[in-house]
């Protein structure tokens, strides 16, 4: 076992990549301290993890407040232990270009969550990390790398949140802490559980990634996506980029010829986003399959990227 008795907090643990990354984690022996809103989903992941022999503990936590992100990391050093691995994977996914919002509340969700639900945890554990040496792995996306166009809160969070967790990184080279990027590239849940989403009406919709529909694009699964994450974490690696090749060579082409890359991540954003609105359109046509003044997503007018 590669990480015996190392203390790790898991963001976003219930489901997704959180919950296989505490499960693998587990497995290379770590004492695994869970967060995420729902207690239930938590529960069920800690018990999989202690049937399989692996230690787990339980804390029900609210990513958007500074109270508790406190009390995570409170709790962990009196029932486990000083934070060795800090993995803040929790996220908000959100699509709407500023023209199709009715409010800003996407945008401020988006950013409290991917940012401060990740920055404020960071700050509370920041002094046993120093101590120990320890290691902070946070999740990003291509998102964070290149503009997303129609998917500007989300956009824009992973932005800031590469932006914070890079200049980190030099504050932290001195004291022996590593910060890890993980871009998890685009993912499906092993379950098909699938992902809520905020469209830009600002409801909440479940996507199903497990399914290839027809306009969306390839991923991996979040299992895999762990699996490679646990070796990075062990090895102390800089980064772990499963991003698919077109993403990685857009990022570095991007700076020579901009023009050409922004076509086409508008083209490839337009493609995503066909898939979303199709989900969107069937859940509302299943509430009220007439046309109501009073729905938002009735009478919306999106208009084409590009």
């Amino acid at each position: 076992m590669r990480l015996r008795d190392k203390v790790a907090v898991v963001t976003g643990a219930s489901q997704g990549l959180g919950q296989h990354l505490a499960i693998e984690l587990a497995k290379e022996g770590a004492q695994v301290v869970l967060a995420a809103r729902t207690k239930e989903r938590l529960d069920d992941v800690a018990a999989s993890i202690t049937a399989s022999g692996g230690r787990a503990v339980v804390v029900a936590t609210d990513l958007c407040e500074e109270e508790s992100c406190r009390e995570l990391i409170e709790v962990t050093r009196k029932q486990v232990g000083p934070v060795d691995i800090l993995i803040l994977n929790a996220g908000s996914a959100t699509y709407g270009r500023l023209d199709e919002l009715l409010t800003l509340a996407p945008l401020r969700e988006a950013v409290q969550v991917n940012l401060f639900g990740a920055v404020m945890p960071t700050f509370y554990a920041l002094g046993d990390l120093i101590e120990r040496k320890g290691l902070i792995a946070y999740v990003t996306s291509g998102a964070g790398h290149l503009p997303m166009a129609g998917y500007l809160g989300y956009t824009t969070s992973k932005h800031a949140m590469n932006g914070f967790f890079e200049a980190l990184r030099l504050e932290l080279r001195p004291h022996g802490v590593d910060v890890l990027t993980i871009n998890p590239g685009d993912m499906y849940s092993d379950d098909g559980a699938g992902r809520t989403v905020v469209g830009p009406d600002g409801h909440q919709y479940k996507v199903d990634l497990s399914v290839y529909r027809r306009h969306d694009i390839p991923r991996r699964s979040a299992s895999h996506v762990a699996r490679r994450c646990i070796d990075a974490i062990v090895q102390r690696r800089r980064d772990v980029d499963e991003s698919p090749p077109v993403q990685k060579i857009g990022s570095k082409l991007r700076i020579f010829a901009p023009q050409f890359v922004d076509r086409r991540i508008a083209q490839k954003a337009l493609t995503m986003r066909s898939a979303f609105d199709a989900i969107a359109d069937d859940q509302h046509r299943r509430q009220h399959p007439e046309v109501r003044p009073d729905c938002p997503w009735c009478l919306r007018t999106p208009t084409p990227l590009g």
